[in-house]
C-alpha cells in the first residue's frame, strides 16, 4: 500500500485504467452470480485469477480490471491528495463502467459480488459507501474508505442487506486497525449484514480464514440467487 508513482496521464484525457482492459474466467453465460474482483498494488488480474483459483467456488463469472502501472491512484489511502488529482475519480469511473458491462451481459448488480484485496479493497470499500444499493455480496480483504486521517467524510444511503466480510490483521503496516473500524461503523450503519474478522498479526495478505469465510460468502450467494 506504499505510495508509487503513477503512470503519466494520456494526453487525451481518456481513462487510462479503461485503456489497461481486463480479464474474464469462469462460467459463461448462466453463472448465478458475477465477481468484480479488483486486484492491490503492484498487482494484476492474474492474481485475482490466482485468488479465485484458491477459494474454488463454482457458479462464477469473473472479471478482474487491470489498473494503468499496477496502481489505482499513486498516494497511500490515507494521503492527503492534490485537489486536481484525477487517479481516483479514473478508478472509480473504472469501476462503474465495468459493473455496467457485467449488467448489460445480465448480471446487475444484485448479482455481482465486489471483491477486493489491499489497494483493490479500498477502492471498493469508497465505491460501495458512494453506491450504496443490495449487491450479491461485498468483500473487502485488507482495506477501508478513501480519505486522508483528518478528511471529514459521509456516506449514506442503504446495502439491504448485502452480505458482506471486511477481514484484516490488527496491526497491518498499511492498512491501519482504525480505518477498518471507521469502515465497518459505515457499512453497519448503512443497512450491510457485515462480518468482521481482525486477526492478530501484521501480515499484508489473505489468511486461510479470511479465504474460507469469502469462499462461503460465495457460495452463500450462488445459492442464493440461483440460476439465470
Amino acid at each position: 500500500m506504499t505510495s508509487s508513482a503513477a503512470p503519466a496521464p494520456p494526453r487525451s484525457g481518456e481513462n487510462p485504467h479503461l485503456a489497461a482492459g481486463a480479464e474474464c474466467w469462469g462460467e459463461e453465460e448462466d453463472a448465478p452470480v458475477a465477481v468484480l474482483a479488483v486486484h492491490g498494488r503492484t498487482q494484476s488480474p492474474d492474481d485475482m485469477r490466482a485468488l479465485a483459483e484458491r477459494l474454488d467456488v463454482e457458479g462464477l463469472r469473473w472479471l478482474a480490471p487491470a489498473a494503468a502501472g499496477q496502481s489505482w491512484y499513486p498516494y497511500g489511502f490515507m494521503e492527503e491528495r492534490p485537489d486536481d488529482d484525477p487517479w481516483l475519480t479514473w478508478s472509480l469511473e473504472a469501476v462503474d463502467e465495468h459493473l455496467g458491462r457485467l449488467g448489460a451481459a445480465g448480471w446487475p448488480p444484485e448479482r455481482v459480488v465486489l471483491l477486493g484485496f489491499s489497494q483493490g479493497a479500498c477502492l471498493l470499500a469508497h465505491w460501495a459507501l458512494l453506491h450504496p444499493r443490495r449487491y450479491a455480496g461485498l468483500v473487502l480483504l485488507t482495506g477501508g474508505y478513501v480519505g486522508a486521517e483528518r478528511e471529514e467524510v459521509s456516506f449514506s444511503g442503504d446495502f439491504g442487506a448485502t452480505p458482506a466480510l471486511l477481514a484484516g490483521c490488527e496491526d497491518d503496516p498499511w492498512v491501519p486497525r482504525t480505518r477498518m473500524a471507521q469502515t465497518e461503523g459505515w457499512l453497519r450503519g448503512m443497512g450491510a449484514q457485515l462480518t468482521s474478522l481482525i486477526e492478530p498479526g501484521s501480515e499484508h495478505e489473505v489468511t486461510g480464514t479470511a479465504a474460507e469465510l469469502t469462499a462461503r460468502l460465495l457460495r452463500h450467494t450462488v445459492s442464493a440467487t440461483g440460476r439465470r
